[in-house]
């Protein structure tokens, strides 16, 4: 059988795509038709390929992945006409226009009610100048808030997390002496105050390394809602509701858009949760028009992937094909319709993460896979001659779409993101090549030497600079002010790494991986596989401490690059959940796929509050 790779006609490529061609020729030499007619890149891509590899596969292990539930033929029967055009556009304006008056009608505690059920519904990200902008002036009057409402931890509580989660300085104090005396004691009135520990308890998770007072407060809350659950003695269910999901999974770590069809849910079903009608039709009616956008987009990914696969004639049938699944956590990462383009070509570039490092972890030999490291390191398709088939394809997909995507760059900003991209792979890549060697060798790191090469191989630092490069107001300076990697990605690529490893690496042993974070410290500490998840867990607490503070202190750095920081570890929350067992995490592929259905195939019935 014979394939052929896909021209770029429609796209015009420099030879600064070629590894050692130098810089890139001036714009008007790129332009030239004639010119990248005759390239020998482009002559690369018109080459056909034997897939009948001679390559032998007697040493090939195998994996076994739970096949994608979804197909590109059901994909493409998504419905994207319904909830478009001026109707409803016109419609979601006006509701967008009455929210807008009634956080204006409302007094200080009323609107931070508001900004949180904002959140809660998925559409908190129309309003956020309106929301630094009051949350800044209550900032300014933090001495009054805590004479006005001394005795409010609800407020005190919901203020501190909402200022905290948009990166504003809120001291603990404020906090803490919302629920503690001059004494140090907790209030008698906090004790009885159920609405007040739940906010307590869910601004717990903003806390930051050092603020011990704030996870007394989490311990002292917990055992509180919790003993109310197991009593049922709660008399309000929207009330015992909102404590079972939050004892579940707090707000901090939840993806709004992702959580809003079940809390919209919930405010048409409770009428104790007072959500106002005008902001309940407002985000029905934004979910369903975010969903069409969704959904145009994953057509457009699984046909591309499709092609991909199809071109590869089951080359690459050994790995992933996920391309669902990977926009779905494109989707997590960038959630706004604003960051289309983020979203797409994040996904494209997690499909390829999928299928390289089932290539290092599976399908490859020790020897391919230095070649291929290198072909990377090189970034040149002509060294690649000496690989075998399946390696060709993915390297000549690889190079093609994200060359396409440093040109479409370089042509709209006049802005070279090629060698960030080359960097980021090659890093990934190299992370890969070490854990092949301690595999291939024997090898049982310690967890320090383990992780330490663990949170680049787990590739949300290549995501990182996918989204960096993805900026809408990338400039020059913030290219070359960049560090591979900031603390704030070192973190949050940690706790990916644990909470993959927690619910993965069992299954990835059996296929013959390497060691994963739990063996690694099993073995090191000589303690049991329970007590080695409980440090995880801590570790996964600690990371999160340090996430928090990064946040606060990234300004510098752009919106987008910021957004998957934080949102990395919330899709690794829902990827990895927790099963019964407090201190077990297993990747929940039936809950993902609910997520999936929810946010692609359902789309909300339209119905007044």
């Amino acid at each position: 059988m014979k394939y052929c790779l896909p021209t770029l006609s429609n796209l015009y490529l420099s030879t600064d795509f070629l590894p050692n061609y130098g810089f890139f020729l001036p714009l008007k030499i790129q332009h030239s038709a004639q010119y990248f007619s005759s390239t020998p890149y482009l002559r690369l891509r018109k080459k056909c390929y034997s897939v009948a590899s001679n390559s032998s596969t007697s040493f090939r292990r195998t994996t076994n992945y739970q096949p994608s539930s979804w197909n590109d033929s059901q994909i493409q029967t998504l419905n994207t006409t319904t909830f478009t055009g001026d109707v409803h556009e016109k419609r979601r304006e006006k509701l967008k226009e009455d929210v807008k008056r009634l956080i204006k009608e409302k007094s200080f505690a009323d609107q931070l009610k508001l900004f949180d059920s904002l959140q809660k519904l998925g559409v908190a990200y129309h309003f956020e100048d309106e929301i630094k902008y009051l949350l800044n002036l209550m900032k300014y009057s933090e001495e009054k808030l805590r004479m006005e409402f001394t005795e409010d931890v609800n407020f005190k509580a919901l203020y501190f997390r909402l200022s905290r989660e948009r990166g504003f300085e809120v001291s603990k104090d404020l906090l803490v002496k919302s629920y503690k005396d001059e004494k140090g004691c907790f209030k008698p009135c906090v004790f009885h105050d159920i609405k007040g520990l739940l906010s307590l308890y869910e601004a717990s998770f903003l806390s930051m390394d050092g603020e011990d007072e704030i996870d007394e407060a989490k311990e002292f809350a917990l055992k509180h809602l919790n003993d109310c659950m197991r009593s049922n003695s709660l008399t309000n269910p929207a009330l015992a509701k909102h404590i079972a999901l939050a004892l579940e999974l707090p707000l901090h770590h939840r993806i709004q858009k992702l959580q809003a069809p079940m809390f919209i849910e919930h405010a048409r079903n409770m009428k104790e949760l007072d959500v106002d009608p005008i902001l309940l039709e407002f985000a029905q009616l934004d979910f369903n028009m975010t969903q069409n956008i969704y959904n145009k987009e994953l057509k457009e990914i699984t046909r591309w992937w499709t092609k991909i696969s199809n071109l590869a004639g089951g080359e690459l049938s050994f790995a992933r094909e996920w391309p669902v699944e990977s926009y779905f956590l494109a989707v997590g990462v960038a959630m706004e319709p604003r960051f289309s383009t983020c979203r797409k070509e994040f996904a494209k570039a997690i499909c390829f993460i999928n299928v390289v490092d089932d290539i290092y972890d599976i399908y490859g030999s020790l020897d391919e896979l230095q070649l291929f490291t290198d072909a990377i390191e090189r970034w040149d398709f002509s060294t690649s001659k000496s690989l075998p088939e399946y390696m060709k394809i993915c390297l000549s997909e690889l190079f093609n779409t994200m060359n396409s995507l440093a040109c479409k760059i370089m042509e709209e900003k006049g802005l070279n993101i090629l060698p960030y991209l080359k960097r980021a792979w090659l890093d990934l890549c190299k992370a890969y090549m070490v854990e092949v060697r301690w595999y291939y060798n024997g090898y049982c790191p310690t967890f320090a030497e383990y992780l330490d090469n663990a949170w680049i191989s787990v590739a949300a630092p290549l995501g990182s600079v996918m989204t960096l490069c993805l900026s809408e107001n990338l400039t020059n300076l913030s290219l070359e002010g960049f560090d591979f990697y900031p603390s704030i990605i070192r973190q949050s690529s940690i706790i990916f790494r644990l909470y993959n490893d927690l619910g993965t690496s069992k299954g990835e042993l059996r296929r013959g991986d390497v060691s994963k974070s739990l063996q690694c410290y099993m073995k090191e500490k000589h303690v049991s596989e329970l007590e080695a998840q409980k440090c995880m867990k801590s570790i996964i607490n600690k990371c999160w401490k340090e996430l928090n503070r990064e946040w606060i202190k990234a300004s510098r750095y752009e919106e987008t690059f910021k957004m998957v920081a934080i949102n990395l570890p919330r899709v690794a929350h829902l990827f990895y959940l927790q099963s019964n067992d407090e201190n077990v995490v297993e990747l929940n592929l039936e809950k993902m796929n609910d997520y999936v259905i929810s946010l692609f195939f359902k789309p909300i019935t339209l119905k007044e509050g």
